[in-house]
């Protein structure tokens, strides 16, 4: 048995306490979230800066090589049209103008293709860029609203501790070691008022001699089953 009367204010402060830790711990959490949001999209953004960087390095690689086909074109076409140039020479000079002219047209194939990619991931580019300094000023005033709240919470539970604290000095010693050790073990609340025949936490059957004990005296009985302890709080016989 358990005197309960002496826990139960006590208990009350420790749920408070819990509550309040739970509190701070979702607040950080939640800022830990949308900063990391915030940091992948960032990422995906130097991603696709990367990407437009690599393109037009590819672009102007394939400019450079249209330069040089055309160049070598003019000159095939040049040879073509010299006097006295044999059947078998003219021959060979258009067979290199039509290839030639077959990767030129592949290169500025692969330049247009490119222009049409830089165009639109600009475009993209600019907007998210907008979209992630919007996103990360949003982030800053999110942390500094979190920051304020977390020192008031922190303030509030130092009051509740120093609450606690007091009320724990009016608990007996072996009292308050069983019911730390029951805490420390369960977690959360350890202590149920029932005016019903089973245990509001692990849902069995209260025995009808402990429910008598319980019933018959102001002390907690630890359920049979999970071990919390359980006061009376219905109508006495």
């Amino acid at each position: 048995m358990l005197d309960c009367r002496q826990l139960i204010l006590l208990q009350e402060l420790d749920l408070k306490i819990d509550e309040v830790k739970k509190q701070i711990e979702e607040k950080k959490q939640k800022f830990l979230r949308m900063q990391k949001d915030v940091s992948n999209e960032e990422a995906l953004l130097e991603k696709k800066c990367s990407l437009l960087k690599n393109i037009k390095l590819r672009k102007n690689k394939a400019e450079l090589e249209a330069d040089d086909l055309n160049h070598k074109l003019k000159t095939n076409e040049l040879k073509m049209q010299r006097a006295g140039v044999s059947p078998k020479d003219y021959a060979a000079f258009e067979k290199m103008s039509a290839t030639l002219k077959k990767q030129l047209d592949e290169e500025e194939t692969k330049i247009l293709t490119d222009m049409e990619k830089i165009e639109l991931l600009t475009a993209d580019i600019d907007k998210n860029t907008k979209i992630v300094a919007g996103r990360k000023q949003h982030l800053e005033m999110v942390r500094i609203r979190t920051s304020e709240e977390i020192i008031g919470d922190k303030k509030q539970l130092e009051l509740i501790n120093t609450e606690r604290n007091q009320a724990s000095l009016k608990v007996d010693s072996n009292v308050l070691t069983k019911y730390e050790e029951l805490r420390n073990k369960k977690k959360g609340q350890v202590l149920f008022g029932i005016d019903t025949t089973a245990c509001p936490k692990c849902g069995m059957g209260i025995p009808a001699g402990t429910l008598g004990a319980i019933k018959s005296s102001n002390e907690a009985e630890a359920c049979d089953n999970c071990g919390i302890y359980l006061y009376w709080i219905g109508p006495k016989e």
